[in-house]
């Protein structure tokens, strides 16, 4: 919706949220002349015009992740996801940071580049937001520090080791996990939100405490979180919690007590659950079960399950289950985990939503080369899918990168490095198609890593690069990464204290 030119853009200092004080940091006494409103807009605002004055939150006390000092600063206004620029100006450091005579618009994007020289050192950008003419004008927040770096923030969120950290509309979730203590009453009931749009981190309720739970979107226009299984006072979860921005519901199910298990969100907005061990079941099996979760059509704020026919020729828990694209119908495929004897599985299965069906044995007859369980696996950009660390049948950490495509099979594409995590790490997809793997383990039980890496596929002869990156702040295991709308990475958890929350700069590619 593109309306007249009237919306004028200028930047205030940060008084709260990711970052504080700033602009002192960047060496720009310029910046600090910048008015909020009309007053500040100078003579190119106009007396029609819209200010919209987004604050710039800054990394805390961290001078290696802080852009100081800059030569020039470079504001662009685009549409969201647009390369073309609808207004670009660059400032030196003298001058007052505003742009005038921005189009309206409910999908407008705001870009913030800074350079020494000719060189883009540092970058930041709002959330999407929308600007009317007769609406009040919004205040994003802009986080800016210095590219491929981790920012420490005046963020502390409660300490969690373990839980979720769930993804959602552009924010961060965090559920679950326990604070470390050690404590019988260690488990972290609180679920926090954090916004990269207002900078603030709030806590939304609590949920019943739990472990080992996993997670994915259910249904549409918007989805909710439905968090899935695990275990509460030693048995299995016999309920679903599922959530967004405003509530949280408990509604009672006895068909998912289960851990090791998988949920995968469909396009379409059903959640398809796999596997896992059946903890109030007699002897605790391993399931070969697949159920589908969906909307209740008749009850928003409720859910209803369904037992599908389908059931894996390879009973497994500690798998992974990757749909395989955006398409309607996109297959998902089952890989990994261990058999009731603990052992390893190398085959792999593919379901197929639209059939309801799990594809021919004897037309997809795939395995691994490395077989694995409690492992990552994530889809990469065109299409195959990369499986990071897990250990094998003997509780041995898998070194071993392999690469997955329905055309080409199972792939060898090298080794993690040796200082990289295998177990209770994070791999979270950056805007541009690369992975960022922080922190974990090197084995079970050694300590946590402060380490991070970038993993790239080269997608002319299909190889798997993995190359270091800035290091984390504080060594992290069992943490949450989360990307934001905004196409930086929160990183929060995996620590026995409270301790600052950290988030990654990814470079501008991709961040549209």
């Amino acid at each position: 919706m593109d309306g007249k030119t009237g919306l004028h853009v200028a930047l205030a200092q940060g008084d709260g949220g990711a970052g504080r004080r700033g602009w002192q940091r960047w060496g720009w006494p310029g910046a600090l002349a910048v008015g909020i409103g009309f007053a500040g807009c100078g003579a190119g605002c106009g007396n029609d015009a819209t200010v919209v004055t987004p604050i710039v939150d800054v990394p805390i006390d961290d001078t290696d992740a802080t852009a100081s000092p800059l030569d020039e600063i470079a504001l662009t206004v685009a549409h969201a996801r647009s390369d073309r620029f609808l207004v670009s100006q660059t400032f030196a450091r003298t001058d007052t940071l505003e742009v005038p005579g921005v189009p309206f618009g409910d999908d407008l994007v705001i870009h913030m580049s800074g350079f020494v020289g000719a060189s883009n050192i540092a970058y930041g950008r709002t959330c999407t937001i929308a600007v009317s003419p007769s609406g009040p004008p919004p205040t994003p927040h802009l986080f800016f520090s210095r590219s491929v770096k981790f920012a420490s923030l005046d963020i502390a969120p409660k300490p969690r080791i373990g839980g979720l950290g769930i993804s959602y509309l552009g924010t961060a979730l965090f559920v679950g996990g326990v604070d470390g203590t050690g404590s019988g009453n260690d488990q972290v009931t609180g679920v926090e939100r954090f916004d990269p749009l207002t900078g603030m981190l709030t806590t939304l309720g609590s949920v019943t405490p739990r472990d080992r739970a996993v997670h994915a979107l259910v249904g549409t226009s918007p989805p909710r979180v439905a968090v899935i299984g695990g275990t509460t006072d030693g048995s299995g979860a016999k309920f679903i919690e599922v959530l967004d921005d405003r509530r949280i519901d408990r509604l009672d199910f006895t068909e998912l007590a289960r851990v090791g298990l998988t949920a995968t969100a469909l396009t379409d907005g059903r959640v398809i659950v796999v596997g896992g061990i059946a903890l109030d079941q007699p002897g605790r099996p391993v399931s070969g079960e697949i159920d589908e979760i969906d909307e209740n059509a008749e009850n928003g704020a409720s859910l209803q399950i369904r037992k599908l026919n389908a059931m894996l020729a390879h009973p497994r828990s500690g798998h992974s289950a990757t749909r395989l694209g955006e398409d309607v119908g996109a297959p998902v495929l089952i890989a990994g985990g261990v058999d009731a004897a603990g052992v390893a599985i190398d085959v792999v299965e593919l379901f197929k939503p639209l059939s309801e069906e799990l594809a021919n044995p004897v037309t997809f007859s795939h395995k691994m080369l490395y077989p694995r369980h409690d492992h990552i696996a994530t889809l990469m950009p065109d299409g195959s899918v990369l499986f990071i660390g897990g250990v094998d049948s003997l509780g041995q950490p898998v070194r071993r990168l392999e690469l997955f495509s329905v055309d080409s099979d199972f792939v060898d594409v090298g080794p993690l490095p040796d200082s990289a995590g295998v177990v209770d790490f994070t791999a979270t997809p950056l805007p541009d198609g690369r992975i960022l793997i922080t922190g974990g383990r090197l084995a079970p039980g050694s300590p946590p890593l402060n380490t991070a890496y970038i993993a790239r596929l080269d997608p002319l002869d299909g190889s798997v690069d993995v190359v270091a990156t800035d290091h984390l702040a504080i060594a992290r295991a069992n943490h949450q990464a989360v990307a934001l709308c905004d196409g930086t990475i929160f990183i929060n958890g995996g620590t026995p204290g409270q301790f600052p929350a950290e988030r990654y700069n990814p470079p501008p590619a991709g961040r549209r």
